[in-house]
C-alpha cells in the first residue's frame, strides 16, 4: 500500500505544479515553444523548450521566436534590423548563412527569455493534451489501484 501512496503523491504533486507552471506563463503571457531543429546549436539544441515574451524593442543579437507564412514558427537569432522597412534579418546560430527572408515585426512572437534543455522533446512528440490526459490516467490508476487494495485488506480483516 505505501508504493501505492508514494506514487499517487508523486503524481498528485507533478499535475500541481505543471498546473502552477503553466497559470504563471499565463499570468506573465510567457508562450513556449519547441526547438526543432539544431539550427541554433550550441546555443540551444533541438528539443529544447523556449520561453519567450513580447519585447518593446528588439536588438541585434537578440534570440527571437516569430511566425512563418506557413503557420509554423521559428527561433533564431536578430542579424540585422531594417527599421525604415519594419524588418528583421535574422539566422540560425550554426547555419551559414542568414535565413533567405526577413520578418516582419508583426510576425515576431516575442524574445527568448529562458529555455530549458530538453523539455521541449514531450511537445515535439506529443500534443499538450495527450501528455494531460496520460497524467490524468496514470492518476486515476493509482486511485483505483489504492482503492482496491483498501477494499481487499478491508474484507480480509472481516474474515
Amino acid at each position: 500500500m505505501k508504493i501505492f501512496n508514494v506514487l499517487y503523491n508523486t503524481v498528485a504533486i507533478i499535475i500541481v505544479l505543471v498546473f502552477v507552471f503553466t497559470l504563471g506563463l499565463k499570468i506573465t503571457d510567457t508562450k513556449t515553444f519547441a526547438v526543432a531543429t539544431p539550427s541554433m546549436e550550441d546555443e540551444l539544441h533541438e528539443g529544447d523548450m523556449v520561453f519567450v515574451r513580447e519585447a518593446g524593442e528588439y536588438a541585434e543579437g537578440d534570440i527571437i521566436t516569430a511566425k512563418l507564412s506557413s503557420g509554423g514558427t521559428f527561433t533564431h537569432r536578430i542579424d540585422y534590423i531594417d527599421y525604415e522597412k519594419s524588418l528583421v534579418y535574422t539566422k540560425g546560430d550554426s547555419n551559414p548563412q542568414p535565413d533567405p527572408l526577413p520578418t516582419r515585426f508583426d510576425d515576431i512572437i516575442g524574445k527568448v527569455v529562458f529555455s530549458v534543455p530538453a523539455l521541449g522533446l514531450l511537445s515535439l512528440n506529443f500534443d499538450s493534451t495527450t501528455v494531460v490526459i496520460a497524467l490524468a490516467a496514470v492518476l486515476l490508476a493509482i486511485m483505483l489501484v489504492r482503492f482496491a487494495v483498501y477494499k481487499f485488506k478491508q474484507k480480509g480483516e472481516k474474515s
